[in-house]
C-alpha cells in the first residue's frame, strides 16, 4: 500500500509537503501540487480515511437517531437522508432506539465519541439531559419530523396540526359526529400536533370528542388493533376513526372487520404518514401524507449547510415546515343515516 512517505521519497519532498499537496492545502503552489497529486495517482496512492479526518478535523460521517427502524416511514426518511449525504461527500450513520431513552443517550454517547460531524435527530420527546448538554455545547445537529421541547434548534418537520385538521374536516365533511382518535404515545410532540389540528376541525363543525373515545398505545399495527378492539366492543356508536400513523389505522381495520364492520360503509378510518403499504389493495387507506425522503434530505442538507457556515463563522437557527396533503382512498365515505346499532 502506496503511502506519503513513498511518495515524498520518490520526489525528495518533505513529508508535509506531500501531505498538504494531496490535501489541496493553499501553502502548496499550484505547480508542486499538480506534480504531487499525479504522481500519487500514478502510484496508485489511496488516502487513508480515518488519517485524513484526523488532519482536517472531520470524519466524512453523519449521525442519524431514529426510534423505529421497523415503521416504513422511518427507512424513507433515513433513505432520503443518505440520499443527501451521499451527493454531498458525506456518509451516514443509522442508529435505533426502540423508543428507549436509555439507547438514545447511549447512542447520542456513541456518535459523539466516535467524532462524526454532526446528526440528524428524531427525538423520542422526553427529558434528556445528555442531548440537552450536546445543544448547550452547539453540538451540529437538525431535529427531523419532531422536536425536543424546549430545545431551540434547527428543525425540518411537516405542518402536524394542519395534518390533524385535514383529517377531521375531512370525515366531519363527510357527517360522522360519532369520531374517536387512535394515537400513539402522547408525549410525541408531533401526536400532540395531529390530535390537536383534529380537535380543531371537529370544533368549527361543532363536534366533540368524548375522552373514552381518545386512546394512546404504541406506533404499530398491533397497538392499533388491540385498541380499536376495545374501543369497538364497548362504544358501537363510533363512525368514524383518526389514526395517528397508518400503521396504527391498518391495525384499526383488522379489529373493526374482526368485529363484522364494513369498511367504509359502516365505519371511515384515516391514517397519517402515506407509507408504502397504504396504497396496496385490500388497504388503499385514506391518509394523510407527508414527504418523507424530502424531510430526510432537507435535514442533512440544513445539518450540512450550518456544519460549513461555523466553519466560516456564522450562525443561525433555521426551521422549514412542509405542507401535508389528504390522500382519500377507499376506507372513508359518508356517513350512514341510520348509524350502527
Amino acid at each position: 500500500m502506496v503511502t506519503i512517505k513513498d511518495i515524498a521519497k520518490k520526489l525528495n519532498l518533505s513529508y508535509s509537503t506531500v501531505s498538504r499537496a494531496l490535501n489541496s492545502s493553499t501553502l502548496v503552489n499550484e505547480k508542486t501540487m499538480k506534480l504531487i497529486q499525479e504522481e500519487a495517482k500514478k502510484m496508485g496512492y489511496t488516502p487513508n480515511a480515518l488519517a485524513r479526518g484526523l488532519v482536517l478535523k472531520k470524519s466524512g460521517i453523519i449521525g442519524m437517531i431514529i426510534p423505529d427502524i421497523t415503521n416504513p416511514f422511518f427507512p424513507a426518511l433515513a433513505r432520503g437522508a443518505e440520499d443527501a449525504a451521499v451527493k454531498r461527500g458525506y456518509n451516514l450513520l443509522i442508529c435505533n432506539t426502540d423508543w428507549n431513552i436509555k439507547l438514545e443517550t447511549r447512542h447520542l454517547k456513541l456518535i459523539e465519541e466516535r467524532k462524526v460531524d454532526g446528526f440528524v435527530l428524531s427525538s423520542i420527546n422526553v427529558e434528556n439531559r445528555y442531548l440537552e448538554k450536546l445543544v448547550e455545547r452547539d453540538y451540529p445537529l437538525v431535529f427531523v419530523s419532531r422536536i425536543y421541547p424546549g430545545i431551540l434548534a434547527n428543525f425540518v418537520g411537516t405542518d402536524t396540526e394542519h395534518g390533524g385538521y385535514l383529517a377531521g374536516k375531512h370525515l366531519a365533511e363527510l357527517g360522522h359526529r360519532e369520531m374517536a382518535f387512535v394515537g400513539g404515545k402522547f408525549k410525541v410532540g408531533s401526536v400532540q400536533g395531529r390530535y390537536l389540528g383534529f380537535l380543531e376541525a371537529l370544533k368549527e363543525k361543532g363536534i366533540e370528542v368524548r375522552g373514552d373515545r381518545v386512546i394512546e398505545g404504541e406506533f404499530t399495527v398491533e397497538s392499533g388493533y388491540k385498541m380499536a378492539l376495545q374501543l369497538l366492543k364497548r362504544d358501537r356508536r363510533v363512525t368514524g376513526i383518526f389514526a395517528a400513523n397508518d400503521l396504527l389505522a391498518v391495525g384499526v381495520m383488522k379489529a373493526a372487520r374482526e368485529l363484522g364492520y364494513r369498511i367504509p360503509t359502516d365505519i371511515s378510518i384515516v391514517g397519517y404518514d402515506d407509507i408504502f403499504i397504504s396504497s396496496l389493495p385490500g388497504i388503499e387507506l385514506t391518509t394523510v401524507f407527508q414527504e418523507k425522503r424530502k424531510l430526510g434530505e432537507l435535514a442533512v442538507n440544513m445539518l450540512l449547510d450550518d456544519i460549513q457556515g461555523k466553519e466560516n463563522g456564522k450562525k443561525s437557527t433555521k426551521k422549514i415546515v412542509l405542507s401535508p396533503k389528504l390522500i382519500v382512498r377507499k376506507t372513508t365515505a359518508p356517513v350512514r343515516v341510520t348509524g350502527n346499532s
